[in-house]
C-alpha cells in the first residue's frame, strides 16, 4: 500500500464537473493506498457526509482555504484565476507539514485539471505525477474563419501559446518534473514540450456513474424521429451547425429538435428558427435540473454534440450510457469518448459542409432503425465498460506499478 498526496482543489460528492472528477478519482484510488487529499475547507461538510465507510480509514482530508480578503476576490470577473493561484500558494506549507510527518510515495495534483493553471508540488522532492490535464483543445484551424472576431482573436492565441509552451513555466516546470504526465486527450498531449512526451499518457477524467445505467432509451409507439443536443449557446459549441442541418432534411421527415442550453447565442438560434418557420419543429430549454435533461434524453432518438472544444463531455457520456446513437466531431475529446461503433463522426475540415454532412448522418439514422438500436447498444457498452470510475482505479494501480518498477 502506497502513501499519496493529492492535490484535490475540487473534490465533492453528488457534483458533475471538476469537483464530481477529484471525488471519484480519490475514492477509486483508496481502495489499494492511503491517501493524504487537500481540498477546499468549504467542501468538508459535504465530504464527511458521504464518504464511504470502506475507504474512510485509507483517506485523510486536509482542509484549506485562502483569507477571507482573497476568497472575496473570486466573486469578481476572473477572480477565480487569482483566488486559484493564491489557493495553490496556500497549500505549499500544509503539503510541507504532510512531508515532514509521513512517508509520502507519490504526490498528484488532480484537479483543476487545467494545464495553465498552476501546481506546486514539483517543488517538493518526492515524485510527482501531473494530471490528468487538459487546455490544449482549440476548434479545429478550419473553423477560424466563421467564428466571431473575438473567438478567432483567442482561439489563434490558443494555438500559439500551445506552439510556445516550452516558455511556459506552469508546463515546463511540471513536465520537467513529472514521473508521469496524464493528458485528458491527444490535442492536449501535443501542448506537452516534445522531450518529455515519452512519459506522457492520454486518459479523460470523467466516467459514468452506476446509477445512469438504470435508465435507457425508451420505444414510442410514434414515427417521429426526435433529435436532441445540449451545450451552452456559445460559438464554440457549434449549436448553429445542428439547427442549419435541418435545412438539408426533406419536408417528408418527421422530425423535431429539442435544444437544452442557454447563452449570449440563443438570439442567432431564434432568428434562424424563425426565418425558416421551424418554431413548430426545434424548441429550446434553458437550463434544466439533471433529471429533467436526462428525461428528455431517454425519450429522443439520436443525440447531436457538434461542440468544437471538448475534454470529456459528461452530457455526451450520458446520451451514449442511456443508448442513443451520436452524431459528433472527429475532434478533442468526442474522438476518445466514440468510436465508430456508436457514433457517426465528422470530419472537421470544411464548416460550410458541416451541415450538410450532419444531416446525412441523421438521415443515414432516420432510413436505418436497426442502425439506430445497434449503435445506440454499442454506446451504452462502451461507457459502461471504458468510462467508468472502476476503470480510473485501475489505471492509476497500473501507473503505480510501472512507476514503481523504474525506481
Amino acid at each position: 500500500m502506497k502513501t499519496i498526496l493529492v492535490s484535490a482543489y475540487g473534490c465533492e460528492p453528488l457534483k458533475g464537473s471538476e469537483a464530481g472528477v477529484g471525488w471519484n478519482w480519490v475514492l477509486q484510488m483508496a481502495k489499494h493506498n492511503l491517501l493524504h487529499v487537500i481540498t477546499r475547507a468549504n467542501n468538508q461538510e459535504l465530504i464527511e457526509a458521504h464518504l464511504p465507510k470502506d475507504v474512510e480509514k485509507n483517506i485523510v482530508f486536509h482542509y484549506y482555504d485562502t483569507p477571507n480578503l482573497i476568497k472575496n476576490m473570486k466573486k469578481k470577473a476572473k477572480g477565480l484565476y487569482f483566488y486559484y493561484f493564491c489557493w495553490q500558494l496556500g497549500i505549499i506549507s500544509v503539503v510541507r507539514n504532510i512531508v515532514k510527518s509521513e512517508k509520502i510515495d507519490y504526490t498528484m495534483h488532480l484537479t483543476f485539471g487545467s494545464m495553465w493553471m498552476p501546481t506546486f508540488l514539483p517543488l517538493f522532492r518526492i515524485p510527482f505525477i501531473w494530471g490528468p490535464v487538459g487546455g490544449g483543445d482549440c476548434e479545429p484551424k478550419s473553423f477560424l474563419k466563421v467564428l466571431p472576431l473575438k473567438q478567432r482573436v483567442i482561439q489563434s492565441a490558443r494555438y500559439t501559446m500551445s506552439t510556445l509552451s516550452i516558455l511556459n513555466p506552469f508546463i515546463l516546470i511540471p513536465s520537467m518534473r513529472a514521473k508521469a504526465i496524464l493528458t485528458r486527450t491527444p490535442n492536449s498531449a501535443t501542448v506537452i514540450p516534445k522531450c518529455f512526451r515519452k512519459k506522457t499518457k492520454v486518459i479523460l477524467e470523467t466516467a459514468m456513474e452506476d446509477a445512469v445505467f438504470e435508465l435507457k432509451k425508451k420505444d414510442r409507439e410514434d414515427d417521429e424521429i426526435r433529435l436532441i443536443t445540449s451545450g451552452r449557446l456559445l460559438p464554440n459549441k457549434n449549436i448553429l451547425t445542428a439547427v442549419r442541418a435541418l435545412k438539408h432534411i426533406s419536408n417528408t421527415q418527421k422530425v423535431n429538435l429539442s435544444i437544452i442550453g442557454s447563452g449570449y447565442q440563443k438570439k442567432e438560434i431564434l432568428k434562424e428558427i424563425e426565418k425558416n418557420d421551424w418554431k413548430d419543429y426545434v424548441k429550446i430549454y434553458d437550463e434544466l435540473p439533471r433529471q429533467k435533461v436526462l428525461e428528455l434524453v431517454e425519450h429522443s432518438d439520436i443525440f447531436l454534440f457538434p461542440s468544437l472544444r471538448e475534454g470529456g463531455s459528461w452530457s455526451l457520456m450520458e446520451a451514449m450510457a442511456i443508448g442513443l446513437p451520436v452524431i459528433c466531431l472527429n475532434w478533442a475529446g468526442m474522438a476518445v469518448t466514440t468510436d465508430d461503433s456508436c457514433a457517426i463522426r465528422l470530419p472537421v475540415t470544411n464548416p460550410e459542409q458541416m451541415p450538410k454532412d450532419m444531416a446525412a448522418a441523421i438521415i443515414k439514422l432516420i432510413e436505418n432503425p436497426e442502425l439506430r438500436k445497434r449503435m445506440g447498444d454499442a454506446g451504452r457498452k462502451r461507457i459502461k465498460e471504458v468510462f467508468n470510475w472502476e476503470a480510473k482505479g485501475l489505471f492509476m494501480e497500473r501507473l503505480f506499478a510501472e512507476l514503481d518498477s523504474k525506481r
